[in-house]
């Protein structure tokens, strides 16, 4: 086998890093419910209700704890973000933005069980959600069994939500391909996702997967570059570009510069690079 074969063929057994957009439901957008519309400005105000009447319904609404998450989250306050929404969803057990970011929260740490369970006992209340239960939750939930490694379940959720036009559910859907065993799978999805939105470094980085599996660095290293301009915060792209430099271009300074960027965003190594290049290269660190 020539050396060409046998590094695709390296490559293609390892995972890479692919992105994950569980993104809180848009305000108002929720199948057209109203408890998941924001509150409207003082000055939308009906009129002749006091100041002390308003401040009396915001200590009710479940959109301000919500926003109070966001910013927390922004501030990497990770457990006072999940307090916060904890309160919005005491104020409305079924506010859908606040169970979306909760969701992405607990996927980010690892907490699939309880997060199921959340998202199970909210799509049980049917009549919380007379317009069905939204779709981008549903995703959610596939994702988390994905996770658990309840593939078969997470398919069917998936297959219930993939007509019409998903958005979000379309991101979800090229995650769980990208996770799969079948490299090709995610391409066509992959590619309809960035056609799609463009402007999505989650969606660019996923697309780079999809052209380094299918032996195209170029095309791979534009994707994974337009994804770090899009969004310099995201981890993944910095650590497929680590793969691609040391597996595909063969350049260990490059691959160290890369990992060590990823390293400053992130601790986790599926693929153990950190190892690979401190035994190649220098330290791997920072």
């Amino acid at each position: 086998m020539n050396s060409t074969l046998v590094l695709r063929s390296r490559v293609a057994a390892m995972h890479a890093i692919a992105s994950l957009l569980l993104a809180a439901l848009v305000l108002g957008g929720c199948a057209g419910s109203v408890r998941n519309v924001a509150p409207r400005t003082a000055a939308d105000a009906p009129r002749g209700r006091g100041d002390s009447d308003r401040e009396a319904g915001r200590k009710h609404e479940p959109y301000w704890p919500y926003q109070l998450a966001e910013l927390r989250l922004a501030a990497d306050s990770t457990a006072a973000a999940e307090g916060s929404l904890k309160t919005a969803l005491a104020r409305d057990r079924s506010y859908a933005p606040a169970l979306s970011l909760l969701s992405k929260l607990y996927f980010d740490s690892g907490r699939h069980a309880e997060a199921i369970r959340m998202l199970e006992a909210a799509r049980a209340r049917v009549e919380d959600f007379p317009d069905g239960f939204p779709p981008e939750l549903l995703s959610g939930l596939a994702l988390h069994y994905d996770a658990l490694g309840r593939i078969a379940r997470a398919d069917s959720l998936m297959d219930a939500i993939r007509t019409g036009d998903r958005k979000v559910t379309r991101v979800a859907g090229v995650y769980l391909a990208l996770r799969g065993t079948d490299p090709t799978a995610a391409a066509a999805p992959a590619g309809a996702a960035v056609k799609e939105n463009p402007k999505s470094a989650v969606r660019q980085n996923n697309y780079g997967i999809t052209r380094l599996r299918a032996g195209d660095p170029v095309a791979a290293r534009k994707a994974f570059n337009d994804a770090i301009a899009l969004d310099p915060t995201l981890p993944g792209p910095y650590y497929n570009l680590a793969i691609l430099e040391k597996y595909y271009a063969l350049d260990d300074a490059a691959a160290e510069h890369w990992l060590a960027l990823y390293r400053k965003r992130s601790a986790s190594d599926p693929d153990s690079l950190f190892g690979a290049i401190a035994r190649d290269g220098k330290a791997g660190t920072p």
